[in-house]
Formats: structure tokens, sequence, C-alpha cells
């Protein structure tokens, strides 16, 4: 690339965090204070908490836009093996991984607890 390739990219990145931090503030500002009478932040403090969530959850998720479980049938191990399954095939298999995770009938009982490992 060139230097002003490298100017241009860099620039189109800095107007972009600075367009989401004060998109960021702005939200924050029109949302928080009036729901839960929290505080009204500057621009500084909706980039810091920008930084905090990407610190605690990674990553700002434009890369992972299909998630981990994209629409590609292979994309999830559970989901290729329902690949090419009835409806009534696939509930059923949903059934007995439920009941193999979770110890109980989901169809029967809705408060189905976690099994301990």
């Amino acid at each position: 690339m060139t230097k002003a390739k490298h100017a241009w990219f860099i620039l189109m990145f800095l107007l972009f965090i600075a367009g989401i931090g004060a998109v960021t503030m702005l939200l924050w500002n029109a949302l928080i204070p009036a729901i839960f009478g929290g505080i009204v932040i500057n621009y500084w403090q909706a980039i810091g908490l920008l930084v905090l969530s990407r610190l605690l959850f990674g990553g700002f998720g434009f890369h992972h836009m299909a998630g981990r479980f994209g629409r590609h049938p292979h994309s999830h191990p559970h989901l290729s093996q329902m690949h090419g399954m009835s409806r009534g095939e696939k509930r059923e298999f949903i059934r007995r991984h439920m009941e193999s995770h979770f110890c109980c009938d989901p169809e029967k009982n809705s408060s189905c607890e976690p099994k301990e490992e």
C-alpha cells in the first residue's frame, strides 16, 4: 500500500471510532438517565465504556456478524448432525440431546436443571 492509502485508512479508522464513541454517548444520555435514573456521560467516558466492553466481552462483533453458529448448515456440530433429517427426526434428536445434558424430559418438565458433572 502507498502512504496515501495508509493515511486514508488511519483517518477512516479514527473517524469510525469517533463516530462510535459519539453514538454511544448520545444513546447512553438519551436512554439510561431517563429509564434508570443514571448519570449523563461525556464523550471520553463513552469511549472508556466501549473499551471496557471490549475487555469484558471480547471484540466489537463486526467480524463475528455470522456468530459462532452462522447460517451454514455445518457451522455447528449439532446442526450438521441434523442436516437432512425430517422435522420429527429433528425433534427426537433435540429431545434426546436435552435429556442427556439436562437429565430430564423438556416436554414434560419446563424447569430442567443441568446435570452435575
